[in-house]
């Protein structure tokens, strides 16, 4: 699974272009491709949309989706 940097530059973009595609701040991009900011849902959203791609095909994406699944899965069983 590709991570979002790994894709971001696959398809040629800089973290500033790439920014500007999804209507983000550039810091966002730099937190996550860091590992030391998991973005938004509604971020991951317009990010994996400006990169054309479905936000389960990032890593960091796809890790973060499976944790908050997971968190509601426990509420509901509790």
């Amino acid at each position: 699974m590709p991570t979002l940097r790994e894709v971001r530059i696959r398809r040629l973009l800089s973290q500033r272009e790439l920014a500007k595609r999804a209507n983000v701040v550039q810091r966002t991009i730099v937190e996550a491709e860091a590992g030391r900011q998991v973005p938004h849902p509604r971020t991951m959203r317009k990010l994996a949309e400006a990169l054309d791609v479905d936000p389960m095909e990032v890593d960091e994406f796809r890790a973060a989706i499976e944790v908050a699944v997971e968190a509601a899965a426990e509420k509901v069983a509790a």
